[in-house]
């Protein structure tokens, strides 16, 4: 797998004077002071201390090889954006500057790669110069966090970003004209407490203020320099979220459930924040990003990352293979014998883009590449066995994303009790995940059809891991609502799947948002002071009046028949694993440690909504 730098910096060796050129003061320019050195200015006033790796290729490729880095994708520096600046100097300005990035990636032996700047002020200019960029070789474009008072939410900034989805272009947010500079004068503060801050801000803008709902999931956006402060305020923003309705924004998500839209760069320069910072983000969404060639980036870039106790497949996709997929690459490398060439005018490398096909959209032979049976030789059902659970996590995922839609529907409808719109909308949902768990049921028929003596040919093997670490079944538990914190332990070996499980068992559950909505109806009166006995039994009477005024609530009793047949399915995959444990392994103990059959038999009383059937009781009454 390449090692992919995707946030590093360039300047010009040299550019026009932009002041004479545009007729205003106060533009950006670069002052050589000694050979292979420079300063630039921003009108008469100290800007920053470079060297000649921001404008010499062969430098650059020098300390690349001296890193172990086989490509930058390199892009221009904040100062540059001129978003303060009339539209069309802002635009002549982009314009200089990507070519310029251009030009050096010419040089740079197949290994540079740049991403454009335009002038966010003007959507459409923005637009247009996207497009010329990305069909003249950029992967993509780098933008500051807030233009003026307009936020990543802003809908102009949002049109922006689903131009970049539709043309493929990778998107990076870097923070810029940082937050209260006048109580930040001294001790580079807009650097080390600003630009956190910055990048935080924009993050959450685009969670809170809708954007991610209305882009497509094909947008690809990086934050730079970790996210800033956003996963280690995750809590603290998911806990205002949960408990304050002003602070739900116009999302149809909790927080939590957006980290899968974005990805964050490594410079964050501490291994325990690298390690909590995959731990949050997924080891999917972390780039390699070192900030160089500046004093404050990583001055051996990719060091952080390969010095940590990250495992090596993990540290695989941080240092390149997640970058692979942000900028749409092929994971290609040549031949030894193929030479490296550039083209002869100068242009960059063009990625040729291939049409998308079933294969291409599916992910096939990836997808077919994920199996790796541990008996040697291969025992012949060892791959059934793999592809057969490899589907059942394949189904939670669907119930996850079903389940959390169901959760919004619901919340929603207790907002707004008379809206019947989101009612509807969730029985439909559950409807699906019903059919999910008959099939997820009807899939231990087809392991049934090993033999015992076949399994046990390769269960020793399996040791240590086993069914009960899945940690989307126990997401699906927390979610649904039994939740129990004594479980987490099975997970604090996978610092992701703690940390998001953490988040569920935090969360309101589907349990609660269902009856926060009957209490919304006024169809639960729950005083506080009750005892859970009391608590629960009002539950199921609440439950109880919807199905004896069935003319007014036709469409909440869907949802509690959903809820109840999804229920009785999860009750029932239980049960049918118990007996193919049995059938299979008898009353050994579980691969994981745990007591098979006998602890399986222990989970057969647990329902998400026991409310659902103590109402039934009531109905004789």
């Amino acid at each position: 797998m390449p090692v992919i730098d995707i946030h590093n910096h360039f300047f010009p060796r040299a550019w026009p004077d932009l002041a004479a050129r545009y007729g205003t003061p106060n533009w950006p320019w670069i002052k050589h002071t000694e050979p292979g050195k420079a300063e630039i200015m921003v009108g008469d006033r100290f800007f920053r201390q470079i060297y000649s790796a921001c404008w010499d290729a062969d430098v650059r490729l020098s300390e690349m090889d001296r890193d172990g880095v086989e490509m930058q994708v390199l892009s221009a520096t904040p100062v540059m954006f001129a978003y303060e600046r009339p539209a069309g100097h802002a635009l002549d300005c982009a314009r200089l500057f990507n070519d310029a990035a251009l030009e050096l990636c010419a040089q740079g032996k197949g290994r540079l790669k740049s991403l454009c700047q335009v002038p966010l002020q003007d959507i459409d200019a923005s637009c247009k110069e996207l497009s010329r960029c990305v069909h003249a070789g950029h992967l993509g474009v780098q933008i500051g966090n807030h233009v003026a008072e307009k936020n990543l939410d802003d809908p102009g900034i949002v049109t922006f970003l689903h131009h970049c989805a539709d043309e493929g272009a990778a998107v990076l947010v870097h923070p810029w004209d940082m937050l209260a500079p006048q109580r930040m004068p001294k001790y580079m503060m807009p650097w080390t407490v600003g630009m956190p801050a910055e990048t935080q801000l924009g993050i959450v803008a685009m969670i809170l203020g809708g954007a991610f709902d209305k882009l497509p999931t094909k947008l690809r956006v990086c934050f730079a320099h970790g996210g800033g402060s956003f996963a280690f305020l995750l809590g603290r923003l998911e806990n205002a979220w949960q408990h304050h309705p002003v602070a739900h924004g116009v999302c149809e998500l909790p927080p939590s459930r957006y980290l899968n839209r974005f990805y964050v760069d490594s410079a964050v320069f501490d291994e325990r924040a690298l390690q909590f910072l995959v731990g949050t983000m997924g080891a999917g969404h972390v780039m390699l990003g070192s900030d160089y060639p500046f004093p404050l980036g990583e001055h051996r870039v990719g060091s952080l990352i390969r010095s940590s106790n990250l495992s090596e497949d993990v540290k695989a996709l941080v240092l390149g293979g997640n970058a692979v997929s942000f900028l749409g690459m092929e994971p290609r490398s040549p031949a030894p014998t193929e030479e490296v060439r550039t083209p002869s005018d100068g242009a960059a490398i063009v990625p040729h883009d291939e049409p998308l096909t079933y294969s291409s959209y599916l992910k096939v032979p990836q997808l077919l590449q994920l199996q790796h049976p541990q008996s040697s030789p291969q025992h012949h059902d060892e791959l059934l066995f793999i592809i057969v659970h490899q589907t059942y996590e394949l189904w939670f995922r669907e119930l996850l994303h079903d389940l959390d839609a169901v959760v919004a529907n619901l919340r929603a409808a207790g907002s707004n009790p008379k809206s019947r719109d989101e009612v509807y909308e969730a029985a439909r949902l559950l409807r699906r995940c019903t059919e999910i768990t008959r099939v997820l049921v009807e899939q231990f028929t087809i392991l049934e059809t090993m033999l015992p003596t076949h399994f046990l040919a390769f269960r020793g093997k399996l040791e240590p891991a086993s069914g009960f670490q899945s940690e989307q079944f126990r997401e699906l538990e927390f979610l649904c609502g039994l939740k129990d914190e004594k479980m987490l332990r099975y997970h604090r070996p996978t610092a992701e799947a703690h940390a998001l499980l953490e988040r569920r068992l935090r969360e309101p559950s589907l349990h609660d948002v269902f009856f926060d909505a009957l209490q919304a109806m006024g169809k639960l009166q729950v005083d506080h002071d009750s005892t859970e006995r009391e608590r629960f039994d009002a539950r199921a009477r609440a439950i109880l009046s919807l199905y004896r005024d069935e003319r007014s609530h036709r469409d909440w009793i869907d949802v509690c028949e959903r809820l109840t047949e999804f229920d009785e399915l999860v009750v029932s995959w239980r049960l049918r694993h118990i007996q193919l444990v049995e059938r299979v392994i008898g009353a050994r103990m579980g691969t994981g440690g745990s007591a098979g059959s006998s602890y399986l038999k222990h989970t057969l009383d647990k329902k998400f909504f026991p409310e659902l059937w103590e109402a039934r009781t009531l109905l004789t009454e």
